[in-house]
């Protein structure tokens, strides 16, 4: 879906990713509530392979047409545990948090396919059957796809990323779409969960899109949301989110993209957290949370765009990072596109997700991303020893490579 080689009648494209990331400190994030990114640990610098991912594609007939990749990615996710006398905090002595002992993995996993049917209804209903990013915003979990190195605390914590299931869509109009898919569950990469289901229910959801405004000057919003019970043998209690996004390109060198969404689970429990957060275990309760990002890219010379992106994620209840608080981040992105650099090289031809935005052959991105939180869930003790103080604040500094191919 970027770049290509065709062979045989099989297209086959793909990228891969490598960069060099500071962190000052990780969130900690209860093992309940999933986990955080680590790309490096605290107060050190390291390189390092991150993605690589490859795919085949091909189209039978106008009607008939597939597609399949594999990614291999190096990642690493930390989560805390309470720990106390009893371990695990079930007591009610002294309940203190310390870091996990995860190792970074090399992963490889099947990562995205469809086999798509458009059916000879009206304007043709498009049939898929496959896993695919979630239909929503702009952000997505490969880098390749996205305008920053990091995404927002919204696409890490509130919506899910992945989805494998059926999907069906239809274009009444050039201005109007609509999408529609019947789904195993909640996939998001901060959980870590396989796309099998652990229950005996399925999630459903949609998205009506509206383009107003078409060309270079594209703007397009949509409303959609994902509904389905989500916990291990319960096909009774509802996970769900209602979504909103917006994508607007003024200029040709100007773009704007946003979502919103708001979400709530019923009957939710987890346990007490420890100290620096210390709070009680919940049981049965119906939880909310809300969050937002707002981003805004600007190509300042054809081979130099600047990205600024500002994100909030409320979790209310706590249910989502294991701290009800208020996260928010700011993050700045000088972008160079090296691939403009080379006069007689032609466009990739993608753009990213509902904009006019073009995907490069090449970029490097360098982000400064501040994290903060109004309670202290930013540490840098190395795993397994107690967390008996932290901090609000979180630097990340990266410089990211994106080679599409």
């Amino acid at each position: 879906m970027r770049g290509s080689f065709e062979t045989a009648g099989v297209r086959l494209s793909g990228f891969f990713v490598g960069s060099a990331n500071y962190n000052s400190r990780i969130q900690m994030v209860p093992e309940f509530a999933g986990s955080a990114p680590v790309s490096s640990e605290p107060t050190r610098t390291d390189f390092r392979f991150d993605q690589f991912s490859i795919g085949a594609f091909k189209t039978f007939s106008p009607w008939l047409s597939a597609g399949a990749s594999i990614e291999v990615e190096r990642h690493g996710h930390r989560h805390s545990h309470g720990f106390d006398l009893d371990f695990g905090c079930p007591g009610t002595g002294t309940c203190i948090e310390q870091f996990g002992t995860e190792a970074i993995e090399t992963e490889i996993s099947l990562h995205r396919f469809n086999v798509t049917a458009v059916a000879p209804i009206g304007n043709g209903l498009a049939l898929s059957f496959g896993r695919f990013d979630t239909p929503f915003g702009y952000e997505r979990h490969d880098a390749a796809l996205n305008l920053t190195a990091t995404t927002s605390e919204l696409q890490r914590f509130g919506r899910p990323q992945s989805m494998t299931g059926l999907q069906a869509a239809y274009q009444f109009a050039p201005w109007l779409d609509v999408a529609g898919w019947v789904v195993n569950r909640w996939e998001n990469e901060t959980t870590e969960d396989p796309i099998e289901d652990n229950n005996r229910a399925k999630s459903v959801g949609g998205r009506v899109g509206v383009t107003p405004i078409h060309g270079s000057r594209l703007l397009n919003f949509g409303i959609g949301g994902f509904w389905g019970p989500e916990q291990d043998d319960d096909n009774s209690h509802a996970r769900w989110i209602v979504d909103g996004d917006v994508t607007w390109s003024p200029a040709s060198q100007l773009l704007f993209a946003g979502e919103f969404a708001y979400g709530g689970e019923s009957n939710v429990s987890f346990r007490r957290r420890g100290i620096p957060f210390a709070a009680d275990a919940v049981d049965g309760a119906d939880v909310h949370w809300f969050g937002l990002y707002a981003l805004l890219h600007y190509d300042l010379l054809r081979w130099l765009g600047l990205s600024v992106r500002y994100s909030l994620f409320s979790d209310l209840d706590g249910a989502r990072t294991g701290v009800a608080q208020v996260l928010q981040s700011f993050t700045i992105v000088p972008i160079l596109h090296l691939s403009r650099l080379i006069p007689e090289l032609r466009p990739l031809g993608v753009v990213y997700a509902r904009t006019r935005h073009p995907i490069d052959w090449v970029d490097l991105r360098l982000e400064y991303r501040l994290g903060r939180s109004d309670h202290t869930v930013f540490s840098d003790v190395a795993p397994g020893i107690p967390i008996t103080a932290a901090a609000n604040t979180a630097h990340v500094v990266t410089a990211q490579l994106v080679v599409n191919y």
